[in-house]
């Protein structure tokens, strides 16, 4: 065993799931989104070479996940306090099964490419840690090759400040550090919107299952563009 890449889910639930998308999203539309997401994702992380883990919440919903994303999946329940507690865990438990490198990456992020999930594998060869910023001021993937304690404790995740906040407990262990590319997280409409823009204009592609439901509501997009050009 080499590398691993834990997948972080949560569960697609109508009225809580990427909720800040609504109203320009029905409850149900956004749970639908989510689960494009997932598909989507899942079948990039099993195409970059690595064994997937999907770490999930609750942990009473596991049939949720084997209904979305297959009987072949290896599901596990996520633990912790808080996401760091619960990301520190998962990445602890994935080493401890023998594992050289572990990556752990979101699912809010369909676009990525396959390359920049490999590439993030390929670095921890040469540094400690490698950790790729979103363009909210967070991060969506970070990897290692043995656990630590203190790059965790970051008073409030979900901040525009986490991922420099991060950096600065890695900088103070003396730690070797790779930051890749960044992304932009679909949470916002804006991101919504930016993603079609991408997709149809061939910046992003294989991400099937969020472009077909991009096109089940291109009205929406398309009526929300005009009116911020008008504006």
């Amino acid at each position: 065993m080499t590398d691993a890449l834990i997948l972080f889910a949560i569960i697609p639930a109508v009225g809580k799931t990427k909720s800040r998308l609504m109203p320009f999203l029905t409850a149900e539309e956004c749970t639908s989104l989510y689960s494009c997401f997932l598909k989507d994702i899942y079948r990039k992380a099993k195409a970059a070479g690595a064994d997937v883990y999907v770490f999930f919440t609750p942990r009473d919903k596991k049939s949720v996940f084997r209904t979305l994303l297959g009987e072949d999946a290896v599901l596990l329940p996520q633990h912790g306090e808080d996401l760091g507690q619960k990301m520190k865990n998962a990445i602890g438990a994935v080493l401890r099964m023998g594992y050289d490198k572990v990556v752990l990456m979101g699912t809010d992020i369909p676009h990525i490419h396959t390359e920049t999930i490999r590439n993030a594998f390929d670095n921890l060869d040469q540094k400690d840690i490698v950790i790729h910023p979103a363009l909210d001021g967070g991060y969506y993937l970070i990897g290692m090759k043995q656990e630590y304690e203190s790059i965790w404790n970051i008073r409030r995740y979900g901040t525009n400040t986490v991922m420099y906040d991060t950096l600065q407990h890695m900088k103070a262990e003396n730690l070797s550090i790779s930051v890749g590319q960044m992304y932009y997280d679909i949470d916002r409409k804006e991101d919504l919107r930016q993603l079609w823009s991408d997709i149809q204009r061939g910046a992003v592609c294989n991400c099937p299952e969020t472009t077909a439901f991009l096109e089940s509501i291109r009205h929406k997009l398309e009526s929300s563009h005009r009116r911020e050009q008008r504006k």
